[in-house]
């Protein structure tokens, strides 16, 4: 422990280890000077340290990642961890450790001479724990004295007995980092050296490729010859042997290349839909929606497995022309099989305009579909029997036309190409055979040439319609990957603990909460805007209340406020900031409770969708905090009917809550959040009266600064 603790960085080089880090681990961070707040020291065992941590990664355009572990799995987290952050205290001072990699014995830390060095797994893991160990290594030695055990029985049982007490306990202090998703997609390929990997790839199978014309040329020449003796078999057959070894490292290549770029791949694409804009989610319907799921999990597994197959065919076509050349036909044999792969690239095009018409057609019917099921009992009670199926059968008998027509394309592409080259590879053969102007050698090798460019044709129409495939699902998908570019990563540590209320006087100035001077806002900036010159004025400790008629822009006016839409003009700031200063950190100072149809109970336990705002697993004190808020809220009869209480599975599949209940639900997942500003858009409408004193009544007392929206 001594060790490590000689190479921790204390907390005044914090920005200059993440740095450090980041570099070494090829994040490429950005170099900005940062000056470190002493508040960032004293709030190292606390929540707050974390938020100094996302800003300082921020400001070097890398991302941060908190994360907690047992000491049962702490070791897994070890291995599996890197490049990672570690919090320790050295000499009674709080420092960090930067852990660049792990193996399953060793871990490589970062000291503050930037030089690297190598200790073994479980000097890291003591050194994490001995913290939270020493009271129990304490009572457990108190315990076993009066055992009066042998010295080295007793000091085994104490180890085990300590790590058995341990094995529960949560172990935080853990930030593994990395580069966002909003990044250029090319330096974060670079980052895992995929493009060196591909040559990799190329430079094997050309080897592999080499490899087999050498041996067939060795087997075609002692067999055309007459003299295949014991000797050209050894030969032959250690050819084939040293195949293997490169052919299993191609694999292996093959195969962690497709890994690491899908991982890229679906970060990319999450990241952007989590960052949808919230109109343009609302203007899809759940098919759509459903269609863009399907489209992102196909583009993946399509583009890879077409784009190795269009290599290894691309290889094997240049060693085919290479290899015609030097057979009987020459260059008219090569400039015949250029036409051909001409011919089907036409196909292959061909075939992506019929598959585009087929896939819109799929993606309308499955969005269709979507619709009628979700609006099942409606349609029963307010639509006419016999009309019930007439679109639907419209939508079947255009989609079976465009299945029919899309069929058709496939079959020249896949069936026809390599089979055609097949044939007219062997026409040019047959002067040679008619005039017999060649010898065996080269009749053999053009023959050789044939088969090689047959089988690569076999690869290639498979792999262009595979990416004929993909292309047309990154039409789909493209917008999710493109608004993963425009997340805001500036962010600064704001202290988000509670103020203390002041009195609207002369010191009134500095106790604004939100200030918003001209506000306006248009859906999709499209027609009349529904906000415009909107000016509002929010003290902390406020209590306000938004009336106004159906449509009037209350509920757009919430989501400005709680971050979740950005005014097209105006000035919106919070606690002294605009939005581009403030970043994520805008949605930790605020919290909405939206309105009921755009609010939703996750299928999971009903604790995780009270915490879901906070954190999960939750903690002992979390749980007791949510049962006492349930509890203010009338809730607790609801947990007390369920076998599980904040344990029992709710949502589409599990318990079913009322109107009113999820309306509670709502209200405690906001309060939970411990936000500066609890907007509350129509949460009480559900309720009746008693109910909603009550819970009125804990809203009250639990919201630092309230804006309650609702009808007069």
């Amino acid at each position: 422990m001594d060790n490590i603790a000689s190479i921790a960085w204390p907390i005044v080089r914090l920005p200059e280890a993440i740095e450090v880090l980041a570099r070494r681990a090829g994040l490429k961070p950005t170099s900005v000077k940062i000056d470190l707040h002493p508040s960032c020291r004293e709030a190292f065992c606390h929540e707050e340290f974390e938020r100094w941590l996302d800003w300082i990664c921020a400001q070097r355009g890398i991302e941060m990642e908190s994360v907690t572990a047992t000491g049962a799995d702490l070791v897994k987290l070890i291995h599996g961890a890197g490049p990672v952050l570690l919090r320790h205290r050295s000499a009674g001072e709080p420092a960090i450790l930067l852990l660049l990699k792990a193996t399953a014995r060793h871990v490589y830390l970062i000291g503050p001479d930037q030089e690297m060095r190598r200790y073994p797994a479980g000097l890291l893991r003591a050194a994490l724990c001995a913290e939270m160990e020493r009271p129990v290594t304490a009572e457990v030695d108190a315990l076993l004295q009066h055992a009066k055990l042998p010295a080295d029985t007793q000091t085994h049982i104490a180890r085990l007995l300590v790590q058995e007490r341990m094995m529960n306990q949560t172990i935080d202090g853990c930030w593994m980092i990395r580069m966002p998703p909003s990044r250029p997609f090319w330096p974060q390929i670079t980052s895992m050296s995929l493009p060196h990997r591909a040559l990799a790839m190329v430079a094997i199978f050309v080897a592999l490729y080499l490899l087999e014309i050498i041996g067939w040329a060795i087997i075609g020449q002692g067999a055309l010859e007459g003299r295949l003796d014991f000797g050209w078999l050894m030969a032959w057959a250690l050819l084939l042997l040293g195949m293997v070894p490169i052919q299993m490292v191609g694999t292996w290549l093959q195969g962690t290349f497709a890994i690491d770029f899908g991982t890229l791949l679906k970060q990319r694409l999450l990241s952007g839909a989590l960052s949808m804009n919230m109109d343009e989610i609302r203007q899809k319907g759940f098919g759509q929606l459903l269609g863009h799921v399907i489209e992102s999990q196909a583009l993946e597994s399509l583009a890879l497995n077409g784009g190795f197959a269009v290599l290894v065919a691309a290889v094997e076509l240049g060693l085919a022309a290479w290899v015609l050349a030097w057979g009987t036909g020459g260059l008219w044999h090569v400039f015949a099989l250029l036409l051909w792969v001409a011919g089907t690239v036409a196909f292959s095009w061909f075939y992506y305009r019929r598959l585009r018409r087929w896939t819109h057609a799929r993606i309308g019917l499955t969005h269709g579909l979507v619709e009628q099921m979700v609006g099942h009992r409606t349609r029963i009670a307010q639509e006419a029997p016999e009309q019930r199926h007439v679109s639907e059968d419209d939508s079947l008998e255009r989609f079976l036309h465009l299945s029919r027509e899309f069929d058709k394309a496939f079959f020249p592409l896949a069936w026809g190409a390599p089979r055609g080259w097949l044939l007219v590879g062997m026409l040019a053969l047959l002067p040679t055979f008619i005039w017999s102007s060649a010898d065996g050698m080269g009749l053999a090798i053009g023959l050789g040439g044939v088969l090689l460019a047959y089988r690569a044709f076999g690869e290639i129409g498979s792999g262009l319609a595979a990416l004929a495939r993909a292309a047309v699902a990154w039409e789909t998908v493209a917008p999710l990957f493109k608004t993963a570019q425009h997340i805001e990563e500036g962010r600064i540590a704001v202290s988000v603990m509670p103020h203390a209320t002041l009195s609207h006087g002369e010191d009134a100035a500095t106790d604004i909460l939100v200030y918003a001077r001209d506000l306006s806002y248009s859906y999709m900036r499209q027609g009349e805007p529904v906000l415009k010159g909107c000016n509002l004025t929010i003290y902390r400790g406020d209590r306000l209340l938004i009336e106004g008629a159906s449509g009037g822009g209350k509920s757009t006016l919430g989501a400005v406020l709680a971050g979740l839409r950005h005014p097209d003009s105006g000035l919106l700031m919070l606690n002294g900031l605009d939005r581009s200063t403030l970043g994520q950190t805008w949605q930790r100072l605020t919290t909405v409770a939206s309105q009921f149809h755009e609010n939703h109970v996750m299928t999971g336990p009903f604790a995780f969708n009270l915490l879901m705002g906070r954190r999960w697993p939750p903690t002992v004190e979390d749980m007791a905090e949510a049962k006492q808020l349930c509890d203010e809220l009338g809730l607790g009869d609801l947990l007390s009917r369920m076998p599980s209480g904040l344990m029992q599975i709710v949502g589409e599949t599990g318990w079913q809550l009322s109107h009113g209940e999820r309306s509670r639900l709502y209200l405690a997942r906001a309060l939970l959040q411990k936000a500066e500003l609890v907007v509350l858009d129509e949460s009480f409408a559900a309720l009746d009266p008693e109910t909603l004193t009550q819970c009125l009544r804990c809203v009250l007392s639990r919201a630092p600064t309230l804006v309650v929206i609702a009808h007069p």
